[in-house]
């Protein structure tokens, strides 16, 4: 029997802690006799209470008790205990004619049964695998201490989102977010939503409280966001999200990317303005106009495009050549600059056109604005030239609609102003 007991024992268990309770005395006693031989951790209680009482002392792995005890049964003890840890491993033991509280312990999680008399072999045994799962469980926790570790080492903000949870954070996270680490509650990923901030050039839901899944439909496995933390400090963010294999859960990276994004800004006038005009160039004006497409979408908001073309304007090069051809280009990009809203877009088009765009405003807005601008360049002189006009074409945007096509509609509208008389305005329909 020796010789069997040593082999179902031959794992490592004397830093393991078990706590024996058992109301009859001579059963209590002549196992605590077994279990002291082969654990250096052994405690023995009387009732449920004494039990209770020392397992809040030592903290012991591994649980074995009687199922029903006088003062405080086993099944209540157990659940005292499960209250405090819920990983401590529980073996029951009871006889055949118990089944309720067999029933209770199944629902209360109980690890192992052993019925009485006890059978020391089948005893040792369910130790055995309680010991090796609580092994598990402290390599478990030492890994997932190292990977806090790591996760906390690191600058940027990380965060773990399963079933539109966040579920797991790094410190980094915490000092943005102000959550504390010391809330065991789980947040919604809409928590996240109020650090938004609208700005066209970075990604923003149309509905907040769904960012995750608006940003999952992008296809995109990076963004560029702008939120606002605690502190109401604009910071910028390159958010890297990726899939947990084997899981539902995502992992989500955010380096803080502003001062790049500051530089950038800075040294962007540079790379995307047209020189001779001073306005924004055509490659910058294609980006613009899909990020406020989408702005006029999420917000249901009017959005129409003007195209505007100079007449003739290849016979001013040819009488008074390319130097005054440039200069009535510049002329023009600041008579249109001065007339419009801050929040009008201007840019070069290509040659001598140009487009503007025109956030908030309907296609009658749209077509007052571009007749003001028409009857000032008629009116102004331009000194060793004289008289020169444009023709404006006109495009509403409207829901579903592409960009493609709002470029298409306003091409035709300025054809048909350039086929009819010129220095006109016409609205697509």
């Amino acid at each position: 029997m020796a010789t069997n007991l040593q082999q179902y024992l031959n794992f490592q268990s004397q830093d393991v802690k078990i706590l024996y309770v058992e109301e009859e005395k001579f059963t209590r006693e002549k196992l605590l006799r077994v279990l002291n031989r082969r654990f250096a951790n052994v405690y023995g209680a009387i009732d449920g209470v004494v039990g209770f009482d020392l397992y809040q002392r030592y903290q012991p792995e591994i649980i074995i008790c009687d199922l029903k005890m006088n003062q405080v049964s086993g099944i209540e003890m157990i659940n005292k205990i499960r209250a405090l840890n819920d990983q401590v491993q529980v073996i029951v033991t009871t006889t055949f004619d118990h089944y309720e509280y067999m029933i209770q312990s199944i629902a209360n999680h109980v690890t192992h049964f052993i019925l009485k008399p006890i059978d020391l072999n089948q005893l040792f045994q369910s130790i055995q695998k309680s010991v090796y799962q609580v092994h598990l469980e402290k390599e478990f926790s030492k890994q997932k201490k190292l990977t806090r570790a790591l996760l906390d080492f690191q600058d940027h903000l990380i965060f773990v989102i399963e079933n539109d949870e966040i579920i797991e954070f790094n410190q980094a996270f915490s000092h943005f977010t102000g959550i504390s680490k010391a809330q065991t509650h789980l947040h919604k990923c809409q928590y996240l939503s109020n650090y938004f901030v609208e700005d066209a050039n970075y990604f923003y839901p149309i509905d907040k409280s769904k960012w995750f899944e608006e940003m999952k439909e992008t296809g995109e496995a990076s963004l560029h966001v702008h939120w606002k933390d605690t502190n109401s400090r604009d910071v910028i963010f390159l958010l890297k999200t990726e899939a947990i294999p084997s899981s539902n859960q995502y992992i989500c990276v955010c380096k803080d990317i502003t001062q790049s994004e500051d530089e950038r800004r800075q040294n962007r006038p540079l790379v995307l303005m047209d020189s001779l005009t001073h306005s924004i160039n055509q490659l910058e004006i294609n980006a613009i106009l899909e990020v406020e497409m989408r702005r006029a979408e999420r917000l249901n908001q009017p959005f129409s495009m003007i195209l505007m073309d100079i007449d003739f304007f290849k016979s001013v090069n040819e009488r008074f050549g390319p130097l005054a051809g440039d200069k009535v280009l510049s002329t023009i990009s600041i008579i249109v600059q001065q007339r419009i809203r801050e929040s009008d877009i201007f840019a070069r088009w290509g040659g001598e056109e140009f487009i503007l765009l025109t956030p908030g405003t309907d296609g009658a807005g749209a077509q007052e604005l571009a007749e003001s601008i028409r009857s000032i360049i008629e009116e102004f002189h331009f000194q060793n030239i004289g008289k020169i006009t444009c023709s404006f074409g006109i495009s509403q945007f409207s829901k579903g609609k592409e960009k493609g096509k709002l470029i298409l509609e306003a091409n035709q509208a300025l054809t048909h102003s350039k086929n009819t008389r010129r220095n006109c305005v016409t609205i697509y329909n």
